[in-house]
């Protein structure tokens, strides 16, 4: 991560960036020159920089790892296990994938070094195993975040920065999965919500009762309560 905070957005509209590719680019704490890099070795976008970087990955060397077949995702697993682009590159000739190749890295007659690559190599290995998507298992790698919270919201699908939003709202586990299984992001549904003027310490109630907003705004227009939204979603078992 640079070092340094990014230039104010004037200077990345000014540089021919658009304003909301500038922003990703500055939300991951990209400084211009680095973007521009990134750019001119074909990444376009700062989400796929920053999980390039995440796997250890420089603009300057991102072409050796697409040569070899491997995108950013992959990357990112293959060096969450501890593993090198040449030792990639082999393992992947020897028809592996990163969870296979960190089996083997950890049988008792791996060489010293290799046999372990730490906690986010078995929180990677963990929700794999759960039948987490590869894209969801990043995000969650991209913050470092392992531990049994991190299972619970990837289990049901819930990319990393979704869940602190819906953490933060008191939305739970399922019932954001429940949303993402139907192409409701965190963010899109808070603007919903904030549109339709339910104080934000209330959404949870609503949404774990199954009511969109612009319903839950007209059953407050008829008197219904939150409180009587949360009996409703005490009530509600069914994940769809």
């Amino acid at each position: 991560m640079s070092a340094e905070q990014p230039e104010p957005l004037s200077q990345w509209l000014a540089a021919g960036f658009a304003r909301a590719e500038a922003r990703i680019w500055r939300r991951w704490r990209f400084a211009l020159g680095e973007a521009r890099a990134w750019r001119d070795a074909g990444v376009a976008d700062g989400l796929h920089a920053a999980q390039w970087r995440t796997a250890g990955v420089t603009a300057q060397t991102v072409r050796h790892w697409r040569a070899a077949g491997i995108d950013a995702t992959e990357a990112v697993a293959w060096h969450e296990f501890g593993v090198d682009l040449d030792r990639a590159r082999q393992y992947k000739h020897q028809g592996l994938t990163p969870l296979r190749a960190f089996d083997q890295q950890r049988a008792p007659q791996s060489v010293a070094g290799h046999a372990t690559a730490g906690s986010h190599a078995d929180g990677f290995r963990r929700l794999a195993d759960a039948g987490v998507p590869p894209r969801v298992i990043t995000s969650y790698a991209m913050r470092q975040w392992w531990d049994d919270a991190a299972l619970d919201w990837a289990r049901h699908h819930v990319e990393a920065a979704d869940a602190a939003l819906w953490t933060a709202l008191g939305v739970r586990p399922a019932e954001a999965g429940r949303l993402t299984r139907q192409g409701h992001p965190a963010v899109n549904v808070v603007q919903d919500w904030w549109r339709a003027g339910i104080p934000l310490d209330e959404v949870a109630e609503w949404l774990g009762a199954g009511l969109s907003a612009e319903e839950a705004a007209a059953q407050r227009a008829k008197g219904i309560t939150a409180e009587q939204a949360a009996a409703l979603r005490a009530l509600r078992d069914d994940p769809d």
